[in-house]
């Protein structure tokens, strides 16, 4: 297979035809051939091998690439030649991670009944209100179906972080109530 690819990457010099028609008649797709002639320029012969076990990078290339693509210097594709990446599948895969970690943060009962209010009341998007709040997309849909199932108070933590309903005063449960039927009676108006 190595020789074939590499047969079809010289081919492409001494061939009359048109690019699109070369690749036509070779079987394959546009970005499959420069993605081989990157991997052969990068690599020669050995980077046209097919591999099937996980290539490890340092967390040094994953911090630059990183870096690269969120200051805006380059594409996914640039980024995947420049530090001889084997897909941009594996660099959007570390940007996910990085943002995912970011945005996890801890929140406060009264922050989860803000963001929800802001969804419910405001009618914002849930990637919005994960942008807004800077919270993860998921937490934002999680908590909005909580509410909606078992009211504000399923949004209280379990980790001991706020007073569970029992401790509430009177006052404290009666404006969490208060504050849950105005963002009721505020979605039906919509």
């Amino acid at each position: 297979m190595v020789t074939e690819k590499l047969a079809i990457i010289l081919g492409l010099e001494k061939t009359n035809l048109t690019k699109s028609t070369y690749f036509k008649a070779c079987g394959i797709a546009r970005s499959t051939f420069i993605k081989w002639q990157n991997f052969y320029m990068q690599d020669g012969l050995k980077g046209l091998k097919e591999q099937h076990n996980w290539t490890q990078y340092s967390s040094e290339i994953k911090r630059q690439a990183i870096s690269v693509y969120l200051n805006d210097e380059s594409s996914l594709w640039d980024i995947q030649i420049r530090f001889g990446l084997r897909s941009t599948r594996r660099l959007e895969d570390w940007i996910n991670e990085l943002l995912v970690h970011i945005m996890s943060r801890k929140t406060t009962f009264e922050e989860r009944i803000r963001i929800v209010e802001y969804i419910t009341v405001s009618e914002h998007a849930y990637s919005r209100a994960a942008k807004h709040f800077n919270v993860s997309y998921q937490q934002v849909r999680f908590w909005v179906f909580k509410t909606q199932a078992n009211g504000y108070i399923a949004l209280k933590d379990q980790l001991g972080r706020t007073k569970p309903i029992e401790e509430m005063t009177e006052v404290e449960r009666l404006r969490l109530k208060k504050r849950q039927l105005k963002t009721q009676i505020k979605e039906q108006e919509v």
